[in-house]
């Protein structure tokens, strides 16, 4: 089934969707967690930010009120520099969103894009190999690609992709990933939260 838009409710759900995703992989995360120290904790910081997005946020009509909820309670419950970062992502998302009750394909890759710089300014020294590589990737390919897709299904899909390309590459970004052959977990996460999306829009799991 094609989906052309994202209303209010759509899109509550399709974030509930990622934050389950995150949250299934909390261990796995936290068993990856080596930079920027090894400290395990990344799956519980970004498994208790999504879980305070499902205690807190609320549906409504237009995607940006939904959105915004949606930040107000990441910004609540984020944990650690993931979870604060992720956080500062949907802040910024949500301020750039227009005021529609129907959201494009199109109006989502622009609004992705210019919410990267947001998560970015969470961080005092940003480092590449990290979450925000994965941001800055998967939203470059979704800008790039706006106008090619009118179908969620078919962008998501093929963003993810470029996200995966994405969050390989980071275990060879940082040489602390790359001694202990893995990649980033904060990465890792964000990845889960894209793919716990698609699977929500293309099958309405």
């Amino acid at each position: 089934m094609k989906i052309s838009y994202l209303d209010g409710k759509r899109l509550y759900y399709a974030v509930l969707a990622g934050g389950k995703a995150v949250i299934a992989d909390q261990a796995f995360l936290n068993r990856i967690n080596v930079f920027p120290v090894a400290d395990a904790d990344t799956g519980t910081n970004m498994a208790s930010t999504m879980r305070a997005i499902a205690r807190r946020a609320k549906a409504f009509r237009s995607p940006k009120e939904t959105l915004s909820s949606i930040a107000d309670a990441a910004l609540a419950g984020a944990r650690g520099n993931s979870g604060i970062i992720f956080a500062q992502f949907l802040v910024g998302l949500s301020r750039e969103l227009k005021q529609d009750f129907k959201l494009s394909t199109r109006q989502f890759a622009e609004a992705v894009k210019r919410a990267v710089p947001h998560a970015r300014q969470a961080v005092a020294s940003p480092a590449e190999g990290t979450i925000l590589s994965v941001m800055d990737d998967w939203a470059e390919c979704l800008y790039r690609d706006r106008h090619s897709f009118e179908d969620y299904t078919e962008l998501l899909s093929h963003s993810l992709k470029e996200a995966e390309r994405s969050l390989k590459e980071t275990s060879v970004k940082l040489s602390a990933l790359a001694k202990a052959s893995v990649v980033d977990a904060g990465a890792r996460g964000f990845f889960d939260f894209i793919q716990g999306i698609m699977s929500f829009i293309c099958k309405g799991d």
